[in-house]
Parts: C-alpha cells; sequence; structure tokens
C-alpha cells in the first residue's frame, strides 16, 4: 500500500519536524493534511502527475488520499517543514474536512497569503517542534487556528490544466462551495462506477444542466473532464502499489475502453501508463524507506535560535562616523474636497505645521469646484496658505473645465507674489491617451503664468485599503520613508472620508470623531529626530542632531510579510480576515538588547511608545459624523489628547550604556538621548 501511517500518540491534533529531504518516496495520507513548507534550499514536489521546484518560502498543502513525493534537486541543500494535521481530531469542528481541496504557492496564485501563513508557521515552529513539552490543548487550538485560514484563504476547486489553482470564483457563496465539495466527494467515492452528470445532480436536488453550470464554474472543467481526472489520479496509485495488467486498472478505475483510460492518462501525465509504472515503481514508499534526515536536539534548537528567536542585539559606537543618509518625511497635506473655515481649520494648520513641518498644502478639483462661485472665500484661504509659508500643490483631473482653473490661476496671480508662485505646482492626471489633447490644454494654461505643470498617471486608491487603519501601517511607513520611498509623501490627507479625499484616498492624520490617525503620532515621533540618519537596520533606524552631543534611536517591530498588503486595496481586501486572525495571534515579542558605546556624562532620556493599542481604536467601525469641520471642542481634544506615550528616565553612563526593552508586534518606541 502507498500509505504512509503517521501516528499520532493521545489523539494528538498535530506532528511536526524539520527534514533534510534526499527523497521521500510517492505515498499517501489517510485523514491527514500535510503542509509542505521549504524554509532553506529547494526540493522538487511531485504531486500525481506535476512536478513543482518549491524554493524558500513556498508552501504546498498536501490534501488526503493525494499522491505526492519530495526529492532533493541535485546540486542544492534543503530545509522542509512537515506539518501533518490530524483530520480526525478535528471532525467535530470541521465535519467535511476531508472534502476540501487547497492551493499551493507554487502554482502563485495566492503568493500573498503564502508569504503571511509562512511567517505564522515560523512564529508557531518552536510550539509545533517541542513535542511532549507542548500544551496539547495549546496546540490543538493553533490546528483549529490554521484549518480555518486554510479553509478561508487557501481552499480552491478551480483545476485549470488538471490540478488546483486558486480561485475566487464561489469564495464567499458557501452554498454554492458545499455543492462544489459533495458533488466533487460523489466523484471520488463513485469513480469506479458508470456514473452520469444526473446520478449526481439525483443527490443535489438539481437539474443535470444546473450541476453542470456549477461545476465549470466552480472547478473550470466539465463534469465529465473532472470524472476521468478522478480516474486517472486513483489509477497512478494502483499502477505503483500491485501488478496488475493496464486493462484491469483501466476498468477498476471505471473506464468503459482502456483506448479513454490511455487517452486520457497521456493528456494528464504526458507519458503512457506503462512508461509511468516502470519509471516510478520502485520509488514508492511501499518498496522504499524515505531517506531524509530529521533535526533534532541541540541542532533544532540553534536552527530556531538563527529563525530569529525573539531577540534582537543592537551596538551602536557613538564615537564613530558614519555615512549619513536622509530620513524622509511627507512633504505635503491635502485639503482635497475639504470645507475649509478660518476660524477653526487656520489653527489647526498653524499647528500642525508647527509640529510635522509639512511644506506643501495640496487642493484638488473639488476643492476649487466648491470655492469656484465664492471667490472672495477662495482668497481669504488662500491670504491664509501665504500666511503659513507653505507651498502649493494643486491636483486636477483631465476632465476639469479650463475655465475654473483659469480663474483660480488668475485669483492667484492677484494673491501671490512671484516668490510665492515659484512654490506652486499643478499635477493633471491623465486618464488615458485619448484625454491628452485636453490635458495639454490645461498645462499651457499654468505655463503662460510660469508656474510648473506636469502630467501623471492616476493611482489607485488608499481609501478601502483595511489595512492602512491597522496596527501593521506604521512600521511599514516607517521603513518606507527610512528606505527613502516617496511613493506616499503626497496621500497624506487632513481628515479622513471628506468628498474627493475619501474616494481618492489617503493616509489621513484626523478623523471627524477627533481622534489622531497614526500617521499623525508617527509624523510626530520623526518629527524628534534630526533629518540624518547616522545608522540604519532592518528594525530601528538612529539619528544624532547637528552640532550637540544629542541623538535619537528609533526601534520599530515589523514583519515584510504584510508588504504585500500596502500596495493593492483589492489584495489588502482579499485578506482582511487573514489579518484579523495575524493581529489576535502576533503573540511572539521581540527582547531588543541595545549597547551604545563611547557615551560619557549625563544624558535624560525621553522614551515615546506607538503601541497597537494606541490606533486599534474602538472608532474604527464608526459611520462618520455629518459634520464638514473640526469643531473647536473637536480642537481642543486633538491639541490635548492621544499623544504618543512619553517617560523621562535619568541615565549616567560610563562609556558603555546598555538598555534592554521589550517590542510587541507593530510597537514603535522612540528613544531620546539630551546631553545635559
Amino acid at each position: 500500500m502507498l500509505y504512509d501511517n503517521v501516528e499520532f500518540p493521545g489523539s494528538t491534533a498535530l506532528k511536526a519536524a524539520l527534514l533534510e529531504v534526499e527523497e521521500y518516496p510517492y505515498h499517501m495520507h489517510k485523514d491527514v493534511l500535510e503542509i509542505i513548507f521549504t524554509l532553506e534550499g529547494a526540493v522538487e514536489l511531485t504531486v500525481v502527475n506535476n512536478v513543482l521546484r518549491m524554493e524558500e518560502g513556498d508552501i504546498y498543502i498536501c490534501s488526503p488520499n493525494e499522491l505526492h513525493r519530495l526529492q532533493v534537486i541535485e546540486g542544492t541543500g534543503n530545509l522542509v517543514l512537515l506539518l501533518q494535521v490530524n483530520l480526525s481530531a478535528y471532525k467535530p469542528e470541521f465535519p467535511e474536512i476531508n472534502t476540501y481541496q487547497f492551493a499551493n504557492s507554487a502554482i502563485e496564485r495566492n503568493r500573498t497569503g503564502v508569504q503571511i501563513l509562512g511567517s505564522y508557521l515560523k512564529k508557531q515552529l518552536p510550539r509545533l517542534l517541542a513535542g511532549e513539552r507542548t500544551d496539547q490543548r495549546e496546540l490543538r487550538e493553533t490546528g483549529d487556528k490554521i484549518l480555518r485560514i486554510l479553509i478561508r484563504e487557501f481552499q480552491c476547486y478551480n483545476l485549470g490544466k488538471c490540478y488546483p489553482e486558486f480561485s475566487k470564483m464561489y469564495r464567499d457563496n458557501e452554498v454554492q462551495l458545499g455543492r462544489v465539495r459533495r458533488i466533487s466527494d460523489y466523484i471520488y467515492a463513485n469513480y469506479n462506477q458508470p456514473i452520469k452528470v444526473g446520478d449526481a445532480a439525483a443527490t443535489e436536488h438539481i437539474s443535470a444542466y444546473h450541476l453542470t453550470h456549477i461545476m465549470k464554474t466552480g472547478t473550470g472543467v466539465s463534469f465529465r473532464t473532472f470524472l476521468n481526472l478522478a480516474r486517472v489520479e486513483k489509477s497512478a496509485a494502483l499502477l505503483l502499489e500491485n501488478e496488475k495488467s493496464l486493462q484491469t486498472i483501466a476498468y477498476e478505475c471505471g473506464f468503459s475502453k482502456y483506448k479513454y483510460f490511455t487517452e486520457s492518462f497521456e493528456r494528464s501525465f504526458r507519458m503512457t501508463p506503462q512508461q509511468y509504472r516502470e519509471k516510478y515503481k520502485d520509488r514508492t514508499i511501499f518498496r522504499q524507506s524515505g531517506r531524509y534526515r530529521k533535526l533534532e536536539g541541540q541542532e533544532l534548537e540553534a536552527w530556531l535560535k538563527k529563525l530569529g528567536g525573539n531577540r534582537e542585539e543592537i551596538f551602536l559606537d557613538l564615537s564613530q562616523r558614519r555615512q549619513e543618509t536622509s530620513l524622509f518625511r511627507p512633504a505635503c497635506v491635502n485639503l482635497w474636497g475639504f470645507r475649509y473655515d478660518h476660524v477653526t481649520d487656520f489653527p489647526l494648520l498653524r499647528e500642525l505645521r508647527k509640529e510635522l513641518a509639512f511644506e506643501t498644502i495640496g487642493v484638488d478639483g473639488d476643492f476649487l469646484r466648491r470655492y469656484r462661485s465664492s471667490p472672495r472665500a477662495l482668497a481669504y484661504i488662500l491670504s491664509d496658505f501665504q500666511t503659513l509659508q507653505v507651498g502649493l500643490r494643486v491636483h486636477v483631473s483631465d476632465g476639469t473645465a479650463p475655465q475654473m482653473l483659469e480663474d483660480f490661476l488668475n485669483l492667484l496671480e492677484r494673491l501671490w507674489d512671484r516668490t510665492a508662485r515659484e512654490k506652486v505646482e499643478v499635477f493633471i492626471s491623465v486618464s488615458g491617451p485619448e484625454e491628452e489633447t485636453r490635458a495639454k490644454t490645461l498645462r499651457r494654461a499654468v505655463e503662460r503664468r510660469g508656474m510648473d505643470a506636469r502630467f501623471v498617471e492616476e493611482r489607485p486608491p488608499l481609501a478601502g485599503n483595511l489595512i492602512y487603519d491597522s496596527g501593521y501601517m506604521p512600521c511599514f511607513l516607517l521603513r518606507s520613508l527610512a528606505e527613502g520611498d516617496l511613493m506616499y509623501a503626497d496621500r497624506i490627507t487632513l481628515l479622513e472620508g471628506h468628498g474627493a479625499a475619501g474616494e481618492k484616498g489617503g493616509l489621513s492624520l484626523l478623523t471627524e470623531r477627533g481622534l489622531k490617525k497614526p500617521v499623525y503620532h508617527l509624523l510626530s515621533m520623526t518629527g524628534k529626530m534630526s533629518s540624518r540618519l547616522t545608522a540604519r537596520g532592518d528594525m530601528y533606524f538612529a539619528a544624532r542632531t547637528a552640532g550637540s552631543e544629542d541623538f535619537q534611536i528609533l526601534l520599530y517591530h515589523c514583519d515584510k510579510s504584510f508588504d504585500p498588503l500596502f500596495e493593492d486595496p483589492v489584495k489588502a481586501q482579499e485578506h482582511i480576515h487573514f489579518l484579523d486572525f495575524m493581529a489576535q495571534n502576533c503573540d511572539n515579542n521581540r527582547v531588543v538588547s541595545l549597547r551604545l558605546d563611547h557615551m560619557q556624562g549625563r544624558y535624560a532620556l525621553r522614551k515615546y511608545c506607538l503601541s497597537p493599542e494606541d490606533y486599534v481604536s474602538k472608532y474604527k467601525n464608526a459611520p462618520f459624523l455629518s459634520c464638514e469641520t473640526l469643531s473647536e471642542e473637536t480642537l481642543r481634544v486633538l491639541n490635548a489628547t492621544l499623544a504618543p506615550a512619553e517617560s523621562l528616565t535619568m541615565l549616567e553612563p560610563k562609556g558603555c550604556c546598555r538598555l534592554e526593552l521589550e517590542l510587541r508586534p507593530f510597537e514603535v518606541v522612540l528613544l531620546s538621548f539630551e546631553k545635559l
């Protein structure tokens, strides 16, 4: 038999091992879901009729009764996590778990989900590999969480070119997904019988036509093709585990004619049944044992420590000169679609200008349209901007009325002197080649007045990407700023959810509830740093204040596996359940050991913290208020509350200073050392 019997002592829910694989012959599992995760190097995975190269970070989710083998790729090493889930232990919670089928990363259809799942599995490795020392209740809960994520994020039935691919067709339609599962289960249970579409339809009490449509939509292939694929898959196992004739196997698998069997087999395996048997008959777990080495004892402990553990060592010698780099900060705050009020909003902008040091204010076509019939009000607004000594960035689309832009530019020409107008930039969004003529008309109107105008492509909205209101955003934005990525430099909006700002999207500073957003906190903390970085690492950067012995070190605990979700609102929306799961289960605090050499004298250490609790707001899902301006009470709240936590400590190091602190996932800590 080809079944690899996996023992789960005392009904253990999970079993895990780290293996260096030379060859793990063809085998299957009954009532066991196997997750194959390549941690280092590369391996060749053969699943029924597909040969897949699995490189570092790839995951394959192997369903029960699925024929597969692993083999080393010549000239490479590997380290593979084999995580086996005892499905019998989870039957009460998931009665149909044996009928689920899951996608894999080697086909590149769900890469983001694979990255996040891989990150979670790595964090759980100490628990998974602890064996009998692990609390079995916690281990069972971990398995339950993994199964729920697999079902939600990796469930698939689209067979495409004869193997599972990630499909969203019925992703949120549990009724149809249940039908596809039951029909597939019926096919696999009766593959050796002369079943017809009507037979399967009768089990679901639907018409044959309806069933055909469901199968085609849900699996990508017809009922008959699916049936033949199931028969061929079963025949592959029979070819390897016994010496029966090919004709006998064909009939045992439900083919009415030997010719149909050979045609279907060659189409799927790209070789004849006889060639397949000769090539692989001696490479099964039935005929040979696996050749692999299991990491144990000190070697296992050393690898887990190498993986990252929970400690980070940072050494900084303050006497050494380092090559400095710039710390970029968003330079523009947008008032897209905003209703401006001088009494409340001018003091707010003045406060933000002082605290965040932004250099430019952005307005858009909706803002200009709002004040087109009120030139006096617009004149007051432009006077406020000039008083703030900021530049002006005007965003308009190629569909903007030329006369409206002309009127605005005429007013700007009367109110701002030439020096001030040099700080004005006009960006014209071009939606397509057919609109380029209209966009050129707008640009000529700007350039006639000696101002700068340029074309830009329309960018996808940031609004709707739920990750921007989550705990993951601050660390990602920090790293983007530290690495000089300016993609968000002009995406900062003042108030969330206002007109075009809510539609076009941006990283908002405030909400109508009066809560400061994570962006505000983050810019406030980086504002306390020098603009020149003297050192930078994967989870920190340090700056020294010019001309003094004061310096700052900013620490952040970030997981790069979340990065792809920031790039695409649709992708983030697809994985929001995954994000909720990760937010609840990121229990891997990291201890940071910080050593600073060549420190003499007395220092005041100020510690500013931005914790997940500060920005996972209870108002996240609250509807916006109907007001369109910030009230005086809101201003009072904004100016008096929700600053990042701050503490003060006195230090007197003698040449060397050692600090140790614990960072929670996605926590940001700024340490400011002020020489006394």
